[in-house]
């Protein structure tokens, strides 16, 4: 599935009926007996849900407290339910009286301030319960603890003290002001899952033909000799579709140019990671072969003018706020007489005419839908068509749309909130459109934007809001994976812990209806029809953040400066941080309560983790250009409600962790897609010595070649674990894999293999008969990633997901894997045989082959077979002499071939039969010139782009050509995790739109 880049629309090109029937067939959280009200931590309730269920906690046996403080806590308990009340009463209020906000405000800080102080009371005894001396130290430590807990209890006693006097004035002043909350609002009705069939016909770009068709004949302007370089702007008001016309004439022109590339700017621009971004797309070799992190402004510049001075290119600048950024970025963009062209989008005028300093003429303005688009996006997206809508609905639709005014992202948001209604009621349409205001008829501005995206998220259900809220966190432009998303709800307590329900799936069911009602962005689709990865608007991200002021849900900054004006405790803090930073005053800010911490950006910088007391969430996402050696990690250790722990770096970043863990027992997730990290001295390789004991530990993902300490079938919660590494690891800790029987997907190695050749084969030998034993006890096992030849997996009819590596050819135990869906193999060799053994596997629909040898024979694939493969991708050192019947891959969408143009006029060959395969939509070739003379390369090339101008249904065709590189198997690298389709199909795009010919 492709998605286009910033479409405002909803982004899909189309949903398959696969996809459509995937989800349409998964149960609703109200039919597995989901509470949806039953989030212990939300934005509208604070800690509130999570408080009471411990005070509970607290009156029970286990803690013993004295007969006083269990009075208080009754009180407390008491109190706090009727503040619940209110708060559930004011937050299904469309607007509040600003009292009743006040009053809410407090009540949720205060439901943070007591959870804090209640959850370390629960940790000291506990701690204290969990140490079981024996013998006479038994009776000296029994006696001192007595002692100590005494003391604990009479603490605890004078916190509740505390904690009682701040609940009774704040009701107190709730009595004194006469704050009530009695206006409300009925909730909204569920979700409708058909919203998906829906989705799929909004996706069709509605009313872009002739804006397209307008700014191409702009760029044809006789007026202007043909060489000269022509640079275009888009401008309107966000929400208006700019980057999805920008990315449509990008889509239809740029074959025509020797190079191009697509990027955005955003409203603080990162000029170098802009550079990178262009440079990497008009020349990937270069950018390959350079370490640009020391470069400065002027190099990239240079670099960029030289590589384009003698080409004709095309390059979109998207989403430019300032004209000084403007000026920055044309400085590496040369005004060469080759034809070349530039296209800017921006919501400033000023900004485009500064763009178009020369050719005033060349501002585009943007303008909203006609009337009759507005119609056929609005009523498509509820009814199917227009015709289809009931009559009584037609006037007040007419009245709806009137004050959407033509945006498509208005049209896209109301229209979802109306879908989700089944019963199509007036009365629900009516009150959409009285609340919707009058803003929008007489001004475009920003609040008009707002209040109509404010409708939707005022219609979310709680639960959906909180989540939606959280994604505040990630910077604009940022591609959020759903995995990593859910992870981060369940830590922070968003989500329902349902008796038979996995908090994960019930996650994953509130990312699929913030897709289907359009509050985010798919971007990455897996076969299977599930949405791995997603973007938000800027627009969305805009409202999501003015929420997130008001209710002090999250803070969000790029200048720590700016932390020293907080007032309110910070809750959740995100830092987006690019250069050096003087952190002298981080030292007297109040981080204690702090739930949430993530850094993005290039600094190599961190806040003090003795500052934080009470964070459940950390997560680092540090870009190539810092320049840290070191991460320095070891002060996490007193984190003890951590639960969720990411470290990404897209260098070779090590990372030092402490050498034990011991407080972190409530860790979920442990990541690290890091270079290496270290615990304890940098030259050690291993994690720390007691990560095997933390038994809510989920997913573990480390790099390759880490030891870890023996024991690991202690961890027997484990449900992902990736980068296991044979050769780095003991034999019992090899044997005990077969004892984490929850794991659904895992990936080993063989790496790194033992020095001594001889007893290394025998060493080797016993890895792999241990492991074949190990894999027989994972019943469970979904996903399973390996580079190890030989190794025949038991009981195969359960693994959905396969990526072998390093077999002589196809094994012959592939077609019992009866319900794969994707499978990667590296091999050797193939034969026809080989395609006819894959083409037994009934629910193929992804298939990635990497083929290291010569292929000698020629390969047929007949048809009827392969009767649901959507994805086929394969590399080889000469391209495979394939043949298509008729009738073959039917459902087949997307083609990848990749292989080295060297002799190819001696071998080579198209694929023949291409357009026997009627449902194909995209083909990408990735040619290798390494050795190859140029007629080589051209005749490639040639051959292959005839062969796709033969298809009947004119597929996308994107050739890159690499001159003096030769493919290696870095895009078929054994590298398998969570999302391993979604970061192929990504680099398939990203490489596809960058580099072709």
């Amino acid at each position: 599935m492709v998605h286009r880049k910033g479409c405002p629309f909803g982004s899909t090109a189309c949903l398959t009926d696969i996809e459509l029937h995937t989800r349409q067939g998964s149960p609703t959280l109200s039919d597995l007996g989901v509470s949806m009200e039953a989030a212990v931590v939300s934005a509208a309730h604070g800690a509130m849900g999570s408080l009471l269920r411990k005070l509970g906690d607290l009156l029970t046996d286990k803690y013993r407290l004295l007969k006083g403080a269990k009075g208080q806590i009754m009180f407390l308990k008491a109190e706090l339910e009727h503040m619940h009340a209110f708060l559930k009463k004011i937050s299904d209020t469309d607007e509040p009286d600003e009292q009743d906000k006040c009053w809410a405000k407090e009540v949720r800080e205060l439901s943070y301030d007591i959870e804090d102080s209640i959850n370390e009371f629960m940790l000291h005894v506990e701690c204290k319960s969990s140490s079981k001396p024996r013998g006479f130290m038994r009776f000296i430590n029994r006696s001192m603890n007595l002692l100590t807990t005494m003391d604990t209890r009479h603490e605890v006693a004078k916190e509740l003290e505390c904690l009682k006097r701040r609940v009774m004035e704040v009701s107190e002043r709730r009595m004194r002001y006469k704050v009530d909350g009695a206006v409300s609002k009925p909730n909204n009705t569920g979700i409708d899952l058909r919203l998906l069939a829906l989705y799929a016909e909004s996706a069709d770009l509605v009313g872009i033909e002739g804006p397209r068709d307008d700014i191409i004949q702009l760029m044809d302007d006789k007026g202007v000799p043909a060489s000269e370089l022509k640079v275009l702007s888009i401008v309107g008001f966000g929400g208006l579709g700019k980057t999805t016309l920008a990315n449509e004439i990008y889509r239809k022109l740029n074959r025509q140019f020797q190079c191009h590339a697509f990027v955005s700017v955003s409203q603080k621009p990162n000029i170098r990671k802009i550079f990178i971004s262009i440079l990497s797309q008009v020349d990937s070799l270069l950018a390959r072969e350079h370490t640009m992190e020391s470069w400065d402004d002027n190099e990239f510049i240079s670099a960029l003018r030289k590589f384009l001075f003698d080409k004709r290119y095309l390059i979109v600048i998207d989403d430019i706020w300032s004209d000084s950024a403007w000026r920055i970025i044309k400085c590496a963009l040369p005004k060469n007489k080759n034809g070349s062209r530039l296209i800017t989008t921006t919501r400033i005028e000023t900004v485009a005419m500064a763009c178009c300093t020369d050719h005033p003429e060349y501002v585009y303005k943007m303008k909203p839908l006609s009337d009759q688009d507005s119609r056929r996006l609005f009523f498509r997206r509820i009814f199917g068509s227009e015709v289809a809508c009931p009559l009584y609905l037609k006037d007040v639709s007419a009245e709806i749309l009137k004050k959407c005014g033509g945006m498509p992202l208005a049209i896209i948001t109301i229209s979802s909130l109306l879908a989700s209604n089944p019963n199509k009621q007036k009365e629900q349409w009516d009150y959409v459109r009285n609340s919707l205001g009058s803003n929008l008829e007489v001004s475009s501005s920003l609040e008009g934007m707002r209040q109509i995206l404010n409708l939707s998220y005022i219609n979310l259900p709680h639960y959906l809001k909180t989540c939606m809220l959280y994604l505040g966190i990630y910077p604009e432009d940022c591609t959020i994976f759903r995995d990593d998303l859910i992870w981060q709800w369940v830590a922070e307590g968003f989500i329902s812990k349902v008796e038979r329900t996995d908090p994960e799936d019930v996650a994953k069911r509130y990312f699929n209806e913030l897709i289907n009602m359009s509050m985010i962005q798919p971007v990455d689709t897996e076969y299977t029809g599930e949405v791995m990865s997603c973007r938000i608007h800027d627009m969305i991200l805009d409202l999501i953040l003015h929420k997130s002021r008001e209710e002090n849900f999250i803070t969000v900054t790029d200048d720590i400066q700016d932390m020293t004006k907080q007032h309110e405790k910070i809750r959740r803090l995100s830092l987006h941080l690019d250069g050096d930073i003087d952190d002298k005053t981080v030292g007297s800010m109040h981080l204690s309560q702090t739930r949430t911490l993530a850094l993005f950006g290039t600094s190599s910088y961190l806040p003090p983790f003795i500052l934080f007391k009470h964070l459940r969430v950390l997560t680092i996402e540090m870009s190539q250009m810092t320049t840290l050696p070191i991460l320095d990690l070891t002060g996490i250790g007193h984190l003890f409600l951590l639960r969720h722990l990411k470290i990404i770096a897209r260098n070779h970043l090590d990372v030092l962790l402490p050498n034990k863990l011991g407080g972190l027992q409530q860790l979920e997730t442990f990541r690290m897609d890091i270079g290496r990290f270290t615990s304890g001295l940098p030259s050690t390789r291993e994690l720390p010595s007691d990560i095997i004991h933390m038994s809510q530990l989920l997913h573990l993902i480390v790099p390759w070649g880490i030891r870890f300490p023996d024991g690991i079938g202690n961890m027997k919660s484990l449900r992902i674990l990736r980068g296991f590494s044979l050769g780095s690891n003991s034999l019992d800790n090899i044997k005990a894999l077969g004892e984490l029987t929850n794991l659904t997907h895992l990936s080993v190695k063989c790496f790194p293999l033992p020095k001594n050749s001889l007893s290394g084969h025998e060493e080797a030998a016993r890895w792999m008969n241990v492991l074949r034993t190990c894999i027989k006890k994972l019943r469970n096992l979904r996903h399973l990633c390996m580079d190890v030849s030989g190794l025949v997996p038991a009981s195969l009819n359960h693994f959905q997901k396969f990526y072998g590596s390093l077999y002589l050819t196809v094994p012959e135990w592939i077609p019992e894997l009866s319900a794969l869906y994707d499978l990667s193999l590296r091999v050797r060799e193939v034969c026809e045989d080989d395609f006819a053994m894959l083409a037994q596997l009934p629910s193929l629909t992804y298939l990635k082959l990497n083929i290291e040898g010569v292929p000698r024979d020629k390969i047929m694939i007949r048809g009827n077979v392969f009767s649901v493969l959507k994805h086929f991708r394969v590399f080889c050192r000469r391209l495979l002499c394939l043949t298509f019947e008729e009738g073959a891959m039917p459902k087949l969408e997307r083609l990848i071939l990749e292989f080295n143009a060297h002799e190819w006029d001696r071998y080579g060959t198209a694929p023949v039969g291409m357009e026997h395969l009627l449902d194909l939509k995209e083909v990408y070739v990735y040619i290798g010139g390494l050795r190859a003379n140029v007629s080589n390369r051209r005749g490639a090339e040639s051959a292959l782009r005839r062969a796709i101008d033969m298809h009947p249904g004119r597929p996308t065709a994107k050739i890159v050509c690499r001159a003096d590189g030769y493919l290696s198997f870095v895009d078929m690298s054994f590298d398998c995790g969570v999302s391993d389709n979604v970061r192929d199909e990504s680099e398939d795009q990203k490489d596809a739109e960058s580099c072709s010919t």
